[in-house]
């Protein structure tokens, strides 16, 4: 199996940011006029800041456009850590109140409630059966160091199941030590059905861990592995030193 991506080298992290945001809105534009609305799930981390900042001052239908996380920490919005309240600063207040946002975090007394209120607020915000929920339009990866994406982490005692391509589950939890807290996470089968796949992340140390990973280290050692190789469509990875 060979990797499967497109290359896109920004000069600097902000003309990548622009690049990539250009692009997003093309393809916002192409799902709203396909289907009436448009699904994107997007990465917290302190990379995406620039692109939040220049997707923010495009001009975009936003009231047909629903935005979720690709993954969350298990805290509420008010917790220094919850990627909803770093979404919140970053993008959505930059953005018509007529956004639709749907978190992944829901506080109730069991995670398997907080799963039917994570997939009910989103299959009415996308006009989606649960059974089937709505497939995402745009999707948009990170990578941290460890050559996790989403919330995959190599050390987690369940990596096996959260890279696994033929999962039946939608979201997933994790636990890693180095995770600091739970996590919760769109499987890698329900990120990898989208119709634009793409990873953003900058330096010189992450790009030799995408190449490492793109050399044959097994998904559960570098989880990133898994959106090289598993999807359909190339990944399109925007990259700058």
């Amino acid at each position: 199996m060979d990797a499967n991506f497109d290359w896109h080298q920004g000069s600097d992290a902000d003309s990548l940011a622009d690049n990539l945001a250009g692009e997003l809105v093309v393809k916002l534009s192409e799902a709203i006029a396909r289907n009436g609305i448009a699904v994107m799930a997007l990465s917290g981390g302190s990379t995406p800041k620039p692109l939040f900042k220049a997707l923010a001052d495009h001009d975009v239908d936003w009231s047909k456009v629903v935005i979720t996380l690709v993954d969350e920490r298990w805290v509420p919005e008010t917790h220094e850590l919850s990627n909803a309240a770093f979404m919140h600063r970053y993008l959505l207040d930059a953005l018509p109140d007529s956004v639709r946002f749907v978190p992944l975090y829901q506080p109730a007394q069991s995670v398997v409630a907080s799963y039917s209120a994570v997939l009910g607020n989103y299959c009415v915000a996308t006009s989606s059966s649960m059974d089937a929920p709505r497939p995402f339009d745009i999707v948009i990866l990170g990578m941290g160091g460890d050559g996790h994406t989403a919330s995959f982490f190599p050390d987690a005692d369940n990596v096996a199941e959260l890279v696994d391509p033929a999962s039946s589950s939608l979201l997933l939890t994790c636990e890693s030590p180095t995770t600091q807290v739970p996590r919760i996470t769109w499987s890698l089968p329900a990120l990898l059905n989208t119709q634009f796949l793409a990873l953003h992340f900058t330096g010189a140390e992450k790009r030799r861990v995408f190449e490492q990973a793109c050399a044959g280290t097994d998904a559960t050692e570098l989880p990133i592995r898994s959106a090289i190789f598993q999807q359909q469509i190339p990944l399109q990875v925007y990259y700058a030193d």
